[in-house]
């Protein structure tokens, strides 16, 4: 198999989250197969979920890859838990995040792996560190880009996040 691109999410909203998505994107990269090649800026939320909780930090990395989504998923909870991950509420607190966004032009829905993601087009947490580095990757099924989403999410009335920041 060939070198797909994929898209993967970072988030966070517990501990030193600048040097847990530095040490993740790091773990990523020395993974055989695996090539970053594009880093969004960083990106300060409001959380989504239960109350009371920090607010995140998000950002979006882009790797070339051989590794097959089921086993790219696989890794990918390994270094959460490696950071300390617990997933104790839906949406609670977390050390880190770490979604697969978009594989290729892959569509894949079964019980452990939805591609693309199945919030991609509702968050623009998500959509906007994508746009810094994919604004014209199209959704598959959708048929309208990441800068067609944010600009849908604005005509409804959410806000535009406020610039990013560097890593």
């Amino acid at each position: 198999m060939g070198l797909s691109r994929a898209y993967i999410a970072l988030g966070g909203n517990l501990g030193d989250l600048k040097q847990a998505f530095n040490q993740a994107r790091s773990d990523i990269e020395a993974t055989d197969n695996i090539h970053i090649t594009a880093c969004s800026k960083l990106y300060r939320t409001a959380p989504v979920g239960p109350a009371g909780q920090p607010d995140y930090l998000n950002a979006v990395i882009e790797i070339e890859t051989s590794i097959q989504p089921d086993a790219l998923l696989t890794l990918l909870h390994r270094v959460e838990d490696a950071h300390g991950r617990v997933r104790a509420e839906r949406w609670g607190a977390r050390t880190l995040d770490l979604d697969i966004l978009a594989y290729g032009d892959l569509q894949i829905h079964s019980k452990a792996l939805t591609i693309p993601h199945a919030m991609i087009s509702q968050r623009m947490f998500v959509l906007r560190p994508l746009c810094d580095i994919a604004p014209k990757w199209q959704h598959p099924q959708l048929k309208v880009t990441v800068e067609q989403m944010i600009d849908q999410l604005i005509e409804t009335g959410e806000a535009p996040l406020p610039r990013g920041e560097a890593w």
